[in-house]
């Protein structure tokens, strides 16, 4: 296994690709068995190997590539060469969750897991695809438009913004003075 020019150490190395479908039951507590699906995460690699003692560098050299971080402070993200990799379509990695070094009783040497992220997973980059696509808000040229026969406050009286609108309301609602019989009908 290749991590950008590193080359991971060690003997006995065991890759295990996992994609996670997170899923929720509709069912309540029925014994339904409807799902909604919350989405396809990022797939993972779990990454087991053996370092002998007398091999303490290369278990450092692993570990300080696990610590990496760019000129940004964000963890280093690596281009990785591996057939499990390659056959679950990842292409680049981040180390995620946890790094474990123990002893293993009698063979003098450790046991190294650890486990690597998908980087910019097909499912993210479709998400993100889909979130530039959003409508534009909508802006037009020209001048705001007031009401017409807006109303103006009595001397001495001064409305808000939105008590004029309910004024202009009131006044557009309020019976015409010499209207007469509301039915319009004629005598």
């Amino acid at each position: 296994m290749r991590l950008n020019a590193f080359t991971v150490p060690g003997s006995e190395l065991v890759v295990n690709g996992v994609l996670r479908i997170e899923t929720e039951s509709l069912g309540g507590n029925t014994s339904s068995t409807d799902r909604a699906q919350n989405g396809i995460k990022a797939k993972s690699l779990s990454v087991s190997l053996v370092i002998p003692f007398d091999q303490g560098e290369e278990l450092n050299g692993l570990l300080r590539q696990a610590e990496s971080v760019d000129d940004k402070g964000k963890l280093t993200v690596f281009d990785i060469v591996d057939d499990t990799a390659r056959a679950m379509n990842i292409r680049q990695v981040q180390f995620n969750e946890s790094f474990t070094a123990r002893e293993i009783p009698g063979k003098h040497a450790w046991r190294v897991t650890f486990t690597l992220s998908e980087y910019l997973s097909v499912p993210e980059k479709v998400e993100q695809r889909q979130q530039t696509q959003t409508a534009a808000p909508q802006s037009s040229d020209g001048e705001p438009v007031a009401p017409t026969g807006a109303a103006i406050p009595v001397e001495g009286e001064t409305y808000t913004g939105f008590e004029q609108v309910l004024k202009w309301a009131d006044d557009a609602l309020a019976p015409e003075p010499d209207s007469g019989d509301p039915s319009g009908a004629t005598a």
